[in-house]
């Protein structure tokens, strides 16, 4: 079946390389095409240590990684593999004082990862979340052991996962040690036919965040309040824009979209709904002195990547993305470091936390109808929305732990 699988990669890859290599700027291309082949230069670190291999895909993962990252560079140096381009820049950014090396992993072939793997020679292999790459697995398996951290898996993956048991269960039975997020993820590893004794529930490493608290004085003329709608997909923008005009006597909605492709579409699209009183700004349009104090209300579309967790800090509410469209929702937990009233929407279901917060009074799950309801509530009520932020950093603090944990069962089980 690997074969088949192989096969069938091989065939996609050849369909789909011209759009993959042709959407990069052309000053991205030749570095992503010799990494993507494994022809990427060695890396060189200033220190004689063996080499982690870590593999992560998404910025919320790559950030989730900080504290444990720092930890092993103590002992190692560290190769952080990832796939997207704005997973490798934002890694580039925030592990530039390290000793990390930061890399596109190979293409999911057999033959490219054995010399990728010759070329680093890593002691083992950490791969987050649901990175299960079958030739990645079964390949690297062979060189060192493999440990899945952070490790979670949705209901709607379990079940392709399992009808496809036979296939899955040789990779997964390949794994030295499972550190999961949530305890129900242990039932789904179990189904798959990973051995008990190599599954841990260790928390979410996500809840360890460290943001770094940059400071935005080109936005601290902003009109008052400051509501801030982080990570946002299509359509969010236009039914976000619609519940702050709706509640709106004033102040700024901050846009961050989840993807920078879209900022010239999401532009577009917010123009054609603002009235003339309320004024448009890209945040890269902003001077260093800031922004005139005579406006009122603003829409401002924050069009640089990387700085979300650290923009929540100046906001007054945060409204989670991804999560008022059947995506899965993203990652809520910065807006709470920064004790911040957060309102998400009702499709959650990538973050099992998110229920226990709403019940416990720590988070405020809306949908898309009654959003400016909830929005007009926190204004009108500022002592109500400072004891929602306060609940929710004090749950986030009773979950911290997980990165400790994590570190301590790879030096059991993985030996580093």
């Amino acid at each position: 079946m690997l074969f088949l699988y192989s096969l069938i990669y091989l065939l996609g890859l050849l369909f789909l390389f011209p759009k993959e290599y042709l959407k990069r700027p052309k000053s991205l291309r030749r570095v992503w095409l010799k990494e993507k082949l494994g022809l990427g230069e060695r890396p060189t670190f200033s220190r004689e240590l063996p080499v982690i291999w870590v593999h992560a895909v998404s910025v919320g993962e790559i950030l989730a990684l900080v504290p444990l990252l720092e930890k092993l560079t103590s002992s190692y140096n560290i190769l952080l593999t990832t796939i997207t381009d704005t997973g490798k820049k934002v890694a580039l950014e925030r592990y530039r004082h390290l000793p990390i090396r930061v890399y596109y992993l190979p293409f999911d072939l057999k033959f490219l990862l054995k010399n990728f793997i010759k070329k680093i020679s890593p002691k083992a292999l950490l791969i987050t979340e649901t990175e299960l790459w079958p030739n990645l697995i079964m390949t690297a398996s062979k060189f060192m052991p493999i440990a899945l951290i952070n490790g979670r898996m949705s209901d709607r993956s379990f079940k392709g996962y399992l009808r496809l048991k036979r296939f899955f269960k040789p990779l997964l039975e390949r794994f030295t040690l499972m550190a999961l997020q949530e305890e129900k993820y242990r039932s789904f590893f179990q189904a798959l036919g990973v051995k008990p004794e190599r599954i841990f529930v260790t928390g979410n490493m996500k809840f360890d965040l460290q943001p770094v608290a940059k400071a935005f004085p080109e936005l601290e003329n902003l009109p008052k309040p400051i509501i801030i709608a982080g990570s946002t997909h299509d359509p969010e923008e236009v039914l976000i824009t619609q519940a702050f005009l709706k509640i709106s006597k004033g102040g700024t909605l901050i846009l961050v979209p989840r993807h920078p492709e879209r900022y010239m579409e999401v532009e577009e699209k917010i123009k054609a709904l603002l009235p003339k009183d309320i004024a448009f700004s890209r945040y890269s349009e902003i001077s260093p002195q800031g922004l005139n104090k005579t406006q009122k209300a603003l829409i401002l579309l924050f069009d640089k990547m990387g700085f979300l967790s650290s923009l929540y800090r100046i906001g007054d509410i945060a409204i989670i993305g991804g999560s008022f469209i059947p995506h899965g929702g993203q990652n809520p937990l910065e807006a709470l470091y920064w004790q911040k009233p957060v309102i998400t929407g009702p499709h959650m279901e990538n973050f099992p936390f998110v229920r226990e917060f709403v019940e416990k009074g720590g988070l405020i799950q809306a949908t898309a109808e009654n959003l400016s309801f909830y929005l007009d509530e926190l204004l009108t009520y500022p002592e109500k929305a400072k004891a929602i932020a306060k609940r929710g950093y004090e749950l986030l603090q009773e979950k911290r732990g997980a990165t400790e944990k994590t570190f301590k069962l790879l030096k059991t089980y993985l030996k580093i």
